[in-house]
């Protein structure tokens, strides 16, 4: 090909791959562009599990979790049988007279409200039909919330109250667990959360 101005350095050079020439040529792909659609929908799948997750354990009308000053739980979970003598227990023993006078025969009329804390579907019901056969009134059951599953290790009994503190602890004694006085928990009632 004839030009009408003379051959200088410039011409020598080697034209691109992808065939762009001249000063406003486009920018070059970047690769990875296929990437952001997988992101986003993890991303959307992470904050929709994340809110289902609030969604079901913030819909038990039982109480938004407590605050335990001292967590006597057996460290083997809820097959420990109470009366091990390496497991801590915060149940007075029948000589200590601070111990509460009812404590021999608790109320079992008072309402006992059954959580299910762990992965196993239907626990809180059938411990519940447990409870019913021993003569405790159950009022009703459902799932532990997310508090309360982190706060508690092993079967707890919650009270709210000191008067309820007797029937709490001879429930836990009965079930293998440890009763804890929380403030926050259901009025009137006792709380088992199954951990």
């Amino acid at each position: 090909m004839s030009s009408p101005y003379p051959r200088d350095d410039f011409d020598a050079v080697t034209p691109p791959r992808d065939g762009r020439r001249g000063a406003h040529r486009a920018a070059p792909r970047r690769s990875g562009g296929a990437l952001a659609p997988v992101v986003i929908v993890l991303v959307v799948a992470a904050a929709l599990g994340a809110g289902w997750m609030a969604w079901t354990t913030t819909s038990n009308p039982a109480s938004a979790g407590p605050k335990v000053e001292a967590s006597a739980a057996p460290a083997a979970g809820a097959d420990q049988p109470a009366d091990d003598a390496s497991a801590p227990s915060t149940a007075s023993s029948p000589s200590d007279p601070s111990a509460p006078s009812d404590a021999a025969t608790p109320d079992r009329s008072t309402p006992v409200v059954v959580l299910n804390g762990t992965g196993t579907q239907g626990l809180a019901a059938k411990r519940a039909e447990a409870l019913k056969a021993d003569g405790w009134t159950v009022a009703s059951t459902g799932n532990a919330t997310a508090a309360q599953r982190s706060a508690h290790q092993g079967i707890t009994v919650l009270h709210p109250t000191e008067e309820l503190q007797g029937a709490a602890e001879a429930l836990a004694a009965e079930i293998g667990g440890t009763a804890v006085l929380d403030p926050k928990a259901e009025a009137r009632s006792l709380t088992v959360v199954l951990r």
